[in-house]
């Protein structure tokens, strides 16, 4: 296996190319984006992912990376007639096509295309929204501090307060998940 050929990637790219096109891949084979489509596509896309994670545990880090490319450095023996382009398989192997093999080079760049279309959920979000999703927070660090301070003054009225404003962001905080997660499955 040739971890830059299941990447996609030339073998000389930078590690930040590397680390993209793993990316992009973890997310168009992961197993979870296919269970709608069957049990067949959910078994095609989880070996795909162990094909892309063996790549890239192979050339994701720089010490692997060099321990990898390695045995491929001209000099190192493993070229064929000294010729760079022509590198010898691994003794006692040979490659076969997948059965289910569909050319995943066209679905990397279909997946490339479409990400220019990409927008982040919260680059739609206006600041009044962000507010709403951040008032459970908020709430919570004042009747932190309310309560803190009617403690130390002996304010009942003050850790009266504390309290309800404990309880309105615990119940603001389960209202927002629900309706971010509902905003979220209609998307």
């Amino acid at each position: 296996m040739d971890p830059y050929e299941v990447l996609g990637v030339r073998s000389d790219a930078s590690p930040g190319d590397v680390r993209r096109a793993y990316l992009r891949l973890a997310r168009l084979h992961h197993p979870d984006g296919h269970a709608a489509a069957g049990a067949a596509a959910v078994a095609r896309a989880e070996r795909r992912m162990q094909e892309v994670n063996a790549a890239w545990a192979l050339v994701g880090e720089a010490d692997a990376r060099r321990r990898h490319d390695a045995p491929h450095e001209p000099g190192a023996g493993s070229r064929v007639g000294g010729n760079p382009g022509v590198i010898r398989p691994p003794s006692g192997t040979t490659w076969h096509p997948r059965v289910d093999d569909t050319g995943w080079m066209d679905d990397f760049t279909a997946w490339r295309d479409q990400e220019d279309d990409f927008v982040p959920p919260d680059a739609t979000r206006s600041p009044g929204r962000r507010l709403v999703t951040m008032a459970p927070v908020l709430l919570f660090a004042v009747a932190v501090g309310a309560g803190c301070l009617g403690l130390v003054l002996g304010a009942r009225t003050l850790v009266a307060v504390a309290f309800g404003c404990f309880l309105l962001s615990v119940l603001l905080f389960v209202a927002v998940t629900l309706l971010e997660l509902r905003g979220a499955a209609s998307r």
